[in-house]
């Protein structure tokens, strides 16, 4: 007996796909910690998570050092070939395999088709003489035990019978050769678990799948198309070579199924088994005989091999029965029959049942909150678990079968979130970083400013009260009078742009107090209503009254607010229309502006926040009333975007949270030109 279960998880491969969940019948695989897990005392050994697992993350029990040991005793080793035994080596003959397997020193080989033949002798019997009640067939290990351990109920319908591999063991061992060891080879896992059942235990001593067989033979160097053809040994069968094909065994029991009496069932494949024996144990079908497999037919078992579909695994069995049915006489095969008919095929089953805790709503759903499952409407019964239902796999997760994050929908839930909150932090941090260059930036800014202060306030000074005196002394009509006037002019406006650097760099910081912005924007228009840019401008105001007061600086607000309505009005020389609306917003505040201007062309929108950046005439403007208003909006934690189309006009919208963020010791003011790009 192995030391570990006959499937077993190779966790290195097991990437949480959970489909050998949603494919095992007996729900024999629980989840720990992501790993697909194989629980020895559920599991029937179907093979049907072998089949499935797309990552070949489960390993098979294998018997090849068993049998290597077996080959080097002196005792005959037979070995025993499943009726399926043509598909997986084709296209090699089938008395190449003979010899193929005397090569790697078994003294007989054997066919298993004739333990099925004298099987198909007893379920004639059977069927004949106990027609009062329902008769399940018993080939199938996995369907035995799946029975035994699910549906105990159904025990006293198990023909008791032994499957055809077991039946020639005891042919061999009982009669044909009793000192000789047996290897049976197939494609069934569940033979592996089958004979170390106590009730059928002794008859086989190894069992091999087709996978094994064939890496005994690339160990030896052998290939089987260039050997010769052997006969078989032992006791030959008939129709019994048709046992792995579905309805193979009432071929060789001579049945007949009728579908208008519906008195015999073949059913093939996991679902429709589970179906047929769910019902059958609630009496909600009435059968006299019952021919049941867990894969459909064992031409598709669990590790038959090769790539040939079903209809073409079909093919190549019946065209070999055909073919030896030719050569034999059918008076040979009762000769067989007749000969060993005193072997025991007979057998008994144990009631296995394995009961689990099951839990009540209040569990189930507790459960379900676990995973954000608070209601019919969340449950999406997705499977992705492997489970066909919400509620289903809450019930795994209490019987400890499952995990409840094993959820698909919850997990991509959380993934987003923690994908939120992962950039909201990446923000928080990176407008943090921002802050911090920006300062030490500010520190450069504000020493040049001062230098620059120092060294060329005083000179301008001298430069502009000699240019006055000059100008007074001098008469218009002196050729030198534009001269001097132009002299005044610049120095002026170099004092203007000094200042404007001061004051743009200047280390201060946000005085918060409750605002309200319409009454804000409502005191800035009063101030600025004697301008004269704004003679020819026709002021549209629509100020929400719903409007929340805000945390905010009342009078760096006000240059802002101040600098955009002059802007706008600079770009309306021969008058027009500005629009200010303010609404209240998810975010905070709205605030806009839209003027009937010039507009900005579209190569210049990246570029109108960017501190000494300007379009207007020299002498105009120093390029920095933009970039402070940008500057403002940013240290209140707002955004300011401008939408333009040239020739009609410009839209500066202004949204302003209900709180600004926490300010960094002193300065916030000039920001990352590559910033100012993204945000307009």
């Amino acid at each position: 007996m192995p030391t570990r279960g006959i499937v077993r998880t190779i966790k290195a491969k097991c990437r949480r796909c959970y489909t050998c969940i949603r494919g095992c019948p007996a729900k024999a695989i629980k989840v720990e910690e992501g790993q697909a897990k194989v629980l020895e005392e559920r599991c029937i050994t179907c093979g049907n998570c072998v089949k499935v697992c797309s990552q070949s993350a489960k390993e098979i029990y294998s018997e090849i050092e068993l049998v290597k040991e077996l080959l080097q005793d002196a005792v005959p080793v037979f070995a025993t070939l499943a009726p399926s035994f043509p598909i997986p080596f084709h296209p090699a003959k089938p008395r190449q395999i003979v010899t193929a397997l005397r090569k790697l020193g078994f003294q007989e080989v054997l066919e298993v088709a004739f333990g099925a033949q004298l099987l198909g002798r007893e379920y004639y019997k059977l069927f004949k003489e106990g027609r009062q009640r329902t008769v399940i067939s018993t080939p199938c290990p996995a369907v035995v035990f799946y029975i035994e351990k699910y549906l105990p109920s159904l025990i006293p319908y198990l023909a008791p019978l032994v499957s055809p591999m077991i039946a020639l063991g005891r042919v061999i061992k009982q009669k044909y050769r009793p000192q000789a060891k047996v290897v049976f080879i197939g494609p069934c896992i569940a033979k592996k678990a089958e004979i170390r059942d106590p009730p059928v235990a002794s008859a086989v001593d190894a069992v091999l799948a087709y996978d094994e067989l064939r890496s005994l033979f690339a160990q030896d160097g052998i290939e089987l198309t260039r050997l010769p053809e052997t006969d078989f040994d032992g006791p030959r069968p008939g129709v019994g070579r048709l046992f792995p094909v579905s309805a193979g065994l009432l071929k060789t029991a001579a049945l007949r199924a009728d579908i208008l009496e519906n008195n015999i069932m073949v059913v093939g494949g996991k679902d429709n088994v589970l179906q047929i024996l769910s019902e059958l144990s609630q009496d909600a079908i009435k059968v006299e005989f019952l021919d049941i497999l867990f894969c459909e037919g064992c031409i598709n078992g669990p590790i038959i091999g090769n790539g040939f579909s079903r209809f073409s695994r079909k093919e190549i069995v019946t065209n070999y029965v055909r073919h030896e049915l030719t050569r034999q006489r059918q008076e040979d095969i009762e000769s067989f029959l007749d000969e060993y008919a005193c072997v025991d095929l007979h057998r008994g089953f144990t009631n296995r049942a394995i009961s689990l805790p099951i839990p009540g709503q209040k569990e189930v759903k507790a459960i379900l909150r676990r995973i954000k499952k608070l209601g019919p409407e969340n449950e999406l019964n997705c499977a992705a678990c492997g489970y066909p239902t919400c509620r289903e796999k809450a019930i795994a997760v209490y019987q400890g079968l499952a995990e409840a994050e094993m959820c698909l929908p919850y997990l991509i839930d959380q993934l987003e979130e923690s994908l939120k909150a992962v950039q909201k932090f990446s923000q928080e941090l990176e407008r943090a970083q921002t802050q911090l260059i920006q300062k030490e930036k500010l520190a450069s800014v504000g020493e040049l400013a001062a230098g620059v202060a120092h060294e060329l306030n005083n000179p301008l000074a001298a430069i502009l009260l000699y240019g006055h005196l000059l100008l007074e002394e001098v008469s218009a009509e002196d050729p030198h009078f534009s001269d001097l006037r132009t002299i005044t002019e610049e120095a002026d406006r170099a004092k203007k742009i000094v200042a404007a650097l001061l004051d743009f760099a200047r280390q201060r910081k946000l005085d918060l107090q409750p605002t309200d912005l319409n009454v804000l924007l409502e005191e800035t228009l009063q101030v600025l209503k004697k301008e004269s840019r704004l003679e020819n401008v026709r002021l549209v105001h629509y100020l929400d009254p719903r409007l929340p007061r805000l945390l905010a600086d009342h009078s760096q607000l006000q240059q802002a607010f101040s600098n955009l309505i002059i802007n706008a009005c600079e770009a309306m020389p021969q008058g027009g229309d500005l629009t200010i609306v303010t609404a209240p917003v998810e975010d905070g505040v709205l605030i806009e502006f839209t003027d009937t201007g010039c507009g900005i062309p579209e190569e210049n929108l990246s570029k109108i926040f960017t501190p000494f950046f300007t379009t207007k005439k020299p002498g105009r403007g120093t390029g920095l009333g933009l970039a402070l208003v940008y500057a403002i909006i940013k240290m209140h934690g707002g955004q300011i975007s401008v939408r333009s189309k040239e020739g009609k006009g410009s839209t500066f919208s202004i949204i302003l949270p209900h709180h600004p963020p926490p300010q960094i010791e002193e300065s916030q003011g000039l920001l990352l030109e590559t910033d100012r790009r993204e945000e307009v």
